[in-house]
């Protein structure tokens, strides 16, 4: 639908693209993507033909852009930049009559009956009917640049060029609008080349996308792409961190700024209080955790920084708490092992000897990658069973156990914490001797 061979262009005397193969295809949304000066706008004047080609070639519809008047390219391609510049004032439905031009016949181009049908329908579709007696002047950006999205699609393009099509829209009107052009895409055929700064949307709406960088492409493909974060990083000079959107298989990203630098460490031993009482035990970190857990309260994986367990119903006492665990274990015989292994601090408190409900809260100050958190939690898991099993305490009827794993994410970089690595041994060893000391302080009551 769109094909660009060996292009070179931009300003006088100046090539900002240099040598750039691309092929859009027949209705498919495609995303540009790259910073500030990489040459997007650039390319995109090259293609709508604001800016001269010094060498290579760019055709639309199997036909080259050069030999194209600007009516048949009016006809073939409708664009929306981010510039909202009206010169004079028009209403808002003479703002998108203007998008029936190219298929206006005779000298005096009257709207035909077909016309005013298309301008109803695109009107209704943007949700701007309400404004079309409004002077252009006296609506929002936002609202303008739904006007100039109506005065596109009134075009009938089979192909629709958009330079940051959501640069004045909130985040509802954002997906308002990219769920219209992705409906348009199904339903007509329509082809899509969009230029868009957030990678997180690009990568939601675009079937491909191409990262242009210093006038070429870096790499162009499926959304995939937006899974390399050393490219990313180089590209945007940010630390990124990619991970899949948790409904859509889709890839989102993850931006760390500076200011969180090596010198926000904290002294891991300084940083909790634990309150204990016959009805609740609270632990209490001055600073968030990311956690893994299938507790009651904050169950998931998420960044939290106060743990509560209750026995039986919740306390009068108002305590404050990100996680919360009910449990009928007895909390006065909450049993506590830390450990030090190779300068990270470990934390294990377990409740419950009965059998009936073991709880297991792990803290550790290390970064775990996210593989190395599921590593531990099933270490974790591991040296219950074990444990369990060893002093022939088998569970019957569905199981209440509760285990919650936290991570300080500063200091040693963990990647792997299997029960074979040195950090799994240890987590198995403490969840290990702590269930075990439960068992014997529920096993000298009983006798």
């Amino acid at each position: 639908m769109i094909t660009v061979q060996n292009l070179v262009g931009g300003y006088t005397h100046f090539p900002i693209i240099k040598g750039l193969d691309l092929e859009v295809k027949k209705g498919e949304f495609f995303a540009l993507l790259g910073p500030n000066g990489s040459g997007k706008t650039t390319l995109f004047k090259l293609i709508t033909g604001q800016l001269p080609i010094y060498s290579g070639n760019i055709s639309i519809c199997g036909e080259e852009i050069s030999t194209l008047s600007k009516l048949e390219k009016a006809k073939k391609m409708a664009v929306l930049t981010q510039e909202v510049q009206v010169s004079f004032d028009y209403t808002v439905e003479e703002i998108i009559s203007l998008g029936r031009y190219p298929h206006q016949k005779g000298i005096f181009k009257q709207l035909s009956k077909k016309d005013r049908k298309v301008i109803e329908e695109v009107m209704e579709i943007t949700q701007i009917g309400e404004f079309r007696k409004t002077q252009f002047r006296m609506i929002s950006g936002g609202e303008k640049q739904r006007v100039l999205l109506a005065k596109a699609l009134a075009q009938e393009p089979e192909i629709l060029l958009l330079d940051e099509p959501t640069n004045h829209l909130d985040i509802k009107h954002t997906f308002q609008m990219l769920n219209l052009l992705k409906e348009r895409q199904k339903t007509t055929g329509l082809t899509i080349f969009a230029i868009l700064h957030d990678l997180n949307v690009a990568s939601l709406y675009a079937d491909r996308v191409a990262l242009l960088h210093n006038g070429s492409f870096l790499e162009a493909g499926e959304v995939d792409l937006l899974r390399k974060e050393d490219q990313l990083k180089k590209v945007y000079e940010v630390k990124v961190k990619s991970q899949s959107h948790p409904t859509v298989p889709k890839p989102q990203l993850l931006m760390t700024p500076n200011h969180f630098s090596s010198s926000q460490l904290f002294n891991f031993e300084d940083s909790y209080k634990i309150i204990q009482s016959e009805d609740y035990l609270h632990v209490h970190f001055n600073r968030p955790l990311r956690t893994i857990s299938n507790t009651a309260v904050g169950a998931g994986i998420q960044w939290l920084k106060q743990f509560c367990q209750f026995e039986g119903p919740k306390p009068d006492k108002q305590l404050p708490y990100d996680a919360g665990i009910v449990t009928s274990a007895k909390l006065e015989d909450m049993v506590m092992v830390t450990k030090v292994i190779e300068d990270i601090h470990m934390m294990v408190i377990v409740t419950g000897g009965t059998g009936k409900s073991i709880n297991i809260m792990l803290f550790i100050d290390s970064h775990f990658t996210d593989g190395a958190l599921i590593d531990g939690y099933m270490s974790a898991v591991e040296a219950k069973v074990k444990t369990m099993h060893d002093l022939q305490m088998f569970e019957s009827g569905e199981s209440s156990d509760t285990l919650l794993l936290a991570l300080t994410q500063q200091g040693t970089n963990i990647a792997h914490a299997g029960s074979g690595t040195l950090v799994g041994k240890a987590i198995g060893q403490m969840v290990h001797g702590a269930i075990k000391e439960c068992f014997s302080k529920y096993a000298e009551k009983i006798h």
